[in-house]
């Protein structure tokens, strides 16, 4: 309980510098002292621009809908001790300019309205263990940065599905598909692919002349992977494609991309992620230092004011961690802790 304090005041002197309008702690632990133990009633009795601070909990939160402007923030999505569990997030009509950090979807992340297009949407820093449907109205101005996504887009072909304008989608690591059906000004750039099977695809532009920009990306794949293409206004620009398998990719179209060279991360063992162990920085000699737009590095720790981790603590709110107790303290001894902070 101790620890759960240090790490929730740490949140609060960084809420307080930042004039947040209202802070809402939320905590599903037994014995919290955190002002909510449920997510949606937390969400339902929150107002408009108010912040969440979701502590990590061995629990799910389970499925949750926001339809007003908010901003949720976890501990992490893969800390190895903590991280905060989301079961669905289902976005509203009323939910544009909301913002979603350090948080672990274990399903999907939703956007199912017929009529009102969700805009100004930052989303950074989480895990989206399936997809991203974003369908119908879709969205519009909306970044989408530092996540493990495994679907940006539904697996499926639909009229209903994956529309896109104005989207930012930057240093993620991507584990399937991005399925992208009507797109209008879309910039795909500094993100890592790592997948099998069919992976990039991009469906008809149904709105007639939109483009996508995919500059600076990886493209690590196994054997049997393809990449659309050929898709109308897709442009490959300062990519590196490898295959880990046997035999090559086919190369990209497009200018400046770097066919069939590994990348030589620092670690990857294969074409899943585990924060543990992977580590996807360039090794000295890398075919991509230096290799992508204006000089800068492919990959997603390119030279740029975003920071990629791989435990998704939203960045600029201080991490505190208990790494050292006494086990037994004698009537009136003091009790001796060792703390570890990071600024993130």
């Amino acid at each position: 309980m101790k620890a759960k304090t240090i790490i929730l005041l740490a949140f609060l002197i960084y809420v307080h510098q930042i004039k947040a309008q209202n802070v809402i702690t939320v905590d599903n632990a037994v014995g919290s002292d955190a002002q909510y133990d449920n997510l949606q009633a937390a969400i339902d009795a929150a107002g408009d621009n108010d912040i969440l601070y979701i502590h990590a909990s061995e629990n799910t939160y389970g499925d949750i809908t926001v339809n007003k402007k908010l901003t949720l923030i976890g501990f992490s999505h893969s800390d190895p001790d903590k991280s905060t569990l989301i079961t669905d997030i289902s976005l509203g009509e009323n939910a544009s300019n909301s913002k979603f950090s350090g948080l672990h979807i274990t399903d999907d992340f939703i956007i199912d309205n017929l009529n009102t297009t969700i805009t100004g949407l930052i989303f950074e820093n989480n895990i989206v263990e399936d997809q991203m449907k974003f369908r119908h109205a879709g969205v519009d101005n909306i970044i989408i940065r530092g996540n493990i996504i495994r679907h940006i887009g539904t697996r499926t072909t639909s009229v209903l599905n994956n529309n896109y304008t104005n989207t930012i989608i930057t240093n993620n690591i991507i584990l399937g598909k991005i399925n992208l059906r009507k797109y209008q000004s879309v910039t795909i750039k500094n993100n890592i692919f790592l997948y099998s099977g069919t992976g990039f695809t991009i469906q008809n532009n149904e709105s007639g002349n939109g483009s996508i920009t995919v500059q600076d990306n990886i493209f690590y794949v196994s054997s049997n992977a393809t990449i659309d293409k050929n898709a109308p206004g897709v442009i490959f620009e300062y990519c590196l494609v490898y295959n880990i398998g046997s035999g090559n990719v086919d190369a990209l179209t497009g200018t400046n991309n770097i066919d069939n060279e590994d990348p030589l991360f620092v670690a990857a063992a294969n074409d899943e992620f585990d924060p543990d162990i992977d580590d996807y920085h360039l090794q000295t000699g890398s075919p991509a230092i230096g290799a992508g737009v204006n000089g800068g590095d492919i990959g997603i720790y390119n030279s740029g004011s975003f920071k990629f981790n791989n435990s998704g603590h939203t960045a600029d709110i201080p991490t505190v961690k208990i790494i050292a107790i006494t086990n037994t303290v004698a009537t009136g001894e003091n009790l001796e802790v060792t703390i570890e902070s990071n600024s993130n």
